[in-house]
């Protein structure tokens, strides 16, 4: 019964409402893609100011690659997520990040209290009811989800981002020859460089901004994966022989969560009605 689920934490309202902002974030990341893609392929130009540090028509196939395979890991992501909703178990939404964030906008069907801060409330009432050997689960398999996304769709195209402000940033922001014991001078410098070129370019400051954010961005994500590796063994020494991989591992104990928060909103229920 959907009924027994509610919150009136401003965490958990601040939780549903960083849903909304991830997608609006994505989908402003992919309308980015698609402005890069168009100026590389239709156009042959690069789409900022700042020239790549590898040669333009090797850099250019590189963006061009990775922007594709991009979308096409999202179009089979689509298309796993569409044959999950359409089967509607709770468990396999929960472990599918488009089925879940569906879910979370739009709800379900067929009932009007089936909203979709209510599915919200279900799946945040599964991660809060998880031991910690869940959480670690949990974790490695959501990272292990994205890591053809992060390693092939990703990285060839920060690296270069990363070559790119780095000769940027030597020739025009970073002091050169710092002495030891300077470096935090050096790093004020470095700010105070940032702002000269923010008043005397702002386009190009906004560039080297987004550039700097976006490498940062993928430079955790790495990490995040590299540490879903090692909690990997960590897995290993708990899971179930019998269940099949990690997948399955996560998806028995979702299901097991589930029925006892069924089983003890029931009895809650019955106590109140006698």
């Amino acid at each position: 019964n959907l009924a027994d689920f509610h919150s009136n934490s401003s965490l958990t309202s601040f939780a549903y409402v960083s849903i909304f902002i991830g997608i609006l974030i994505s989908l402003a990341g992919y309308a980015a893609d698609t402005y890069t893609a168009i100026n590389l392929l239709a156009f042959n130009r690069w789409s900022s100011k700042l020239q790549p540090a590898i040669e333009f028509h090797i850099s250019k196939w590189i963006f061009a690659g990775c922007i594709i395979l991009s979308f096409v890991l999202l179009a089979f992501e689509w298309i796993i997520a569409i044959r999950i909703m359409r089967g509607n178990g709770v468990a396999d939404i929960y472990l599918n990040s488009i089925a879940q964030r569906w879910a979370c906008v739009f709800g379900g069907r067929g009932r009007t209290e089936d909203t979709g801060w209510k599915r919200f409330l279900v799946f945040a009432r599964l991660t809060k009811s998880k031991r910690g050997v869940d959480y670690v689960a949990l974790f490695t398999y959501f990272s292990f989800k994205g890591w053809i996304r992060t390693i092939f769709a990703e990285g060839p195209r920060q690296v270069i981002n990363g070559l790119t402000l780095y000769s940027v940033m030597e020739a025009d922001l970073i002091p050169q020859k710092v002495a030891k014991g300077d470096e935090l001078n050096a790093i004020i410098t470095f700010f105070k460089n940032f702002g000269i070129l923010a008043r005397q370019d702002q386009a190009q400051a906004v560039i080297l901004g987004a550039m700097c954010f976006t490498l940062i961005i993928w430079v955790f994500a790495m990490l995040q994966l590299f540490i879903a590796g090692a909690l990997y063994v960590i897995y290993l020494c708990h899971a179930i022989g019998s269940e099949e991989g990690l997948r399955g591992y996560c998806k028995v104990r979702v299901d097991e969560k589930l029925g006892d928060i069924v089983a003890h909103n029931h009895r809650k229920e019955l106590a109140r009605q006698q």
